[in-house]
């Protein structure tokens, strides 16, 4: 079980490398898709912009939702790595659905009310690991 379920877009894979990289020197556990194991019939699609013609029933689009779903249950926490796509937000919305302790990390381009479900909003990886090491949520 991750202790952190870390999403973002593919486009800004490089950011959310960064947030995965940040909780690993903070001795977090976490689960990210710049980090999961995909089988071959999803790895075509766990490139970027790999699943955006994707038929919704292809095998290959049912595994990444199913493995992307369980490590969401799974998770205690929710980390939103901005600017996000429509798919990083529906996670959150499960998350939070869920329960889980939802963070957003980057820049914010507009206010969006919905955004009530983070506990906090936070500039950059460092901010937001400073954040959780003052809660006792990491070490």
């Amino acid at each position: 079980m991750s202790e952190f379920f870390i999403a973002g877009s593919w486009r800004n894979r490089a950011a959310v490398l960064d947030v995965v990289e940040a909780f690993d020197r903070a001795g977090a556990s976490s689960y990210s898709f710049v980090r999961a194991e995909y089988d071959e019939e999803a790895a075509v699609l766990a490139n970027p912009g790999g699943a955006d013609d994707a038929a919704l029933d292809s095998a290959g689009v049912r595994k990444l939702f199913e493995q992307d779903l369980a490590e969401l249950r799974a998770a205690d926490h929710f980390v939103l790595v901005l600017p996000a796509g429509a798919a990083a937000h529906i996670e959150a919305g499960i998350a939070f659905g869920l329960g889980k302790r939802c963070w957003a990390v980057g820049p914010v381009d507009r206010s969006e009310t919905l955004y009530r479900i983070f506990e906090g909003m936070h500039a950059d990886a460092a901010d937001l690991v400073g954040q959780l090491r003052a809660l006792h949520v990491v070490r």
